[in-house]
């Protein structure tokens, strides 16, 4: 988003986006945009951050494998 608004010559002071799970598995990203723009600016900089890399990516299939590993030994040195 900072890229195409820095490209468009649109200002943006400010970009906070917040990650979060949400009911029945969703992931929901709330993304606030500080600066002087206009409507339509502000849906095509919203939509551009539905394209970004990291979106792609947690929009894809993730596989989480679970490795079982020891516990650590507790240090016992006195250090």
């Amino acid at each position: 988003m900072r890229a195409l608004a820095d490209r468009h010559g649109r200002r943006l002071e400010r970009i906070d986006v917040a990650v979060r799970f949400g009911a029945e598995g969703r992931t929901v990203k709330n993304i606030g945009l500080t600066g002087d723009r206009e409507p339509d600016q502000h849906r095509r900089l919203l939509a551009a951050a539905g394209r970004c890399p990291v979106h792609h990516m947690l929009m894809g299939k993730v596989a989480i494998v679970t490795v079982p590993t020891p516990p650590a030994e507790p240090d016992t040195s006195g250090a």
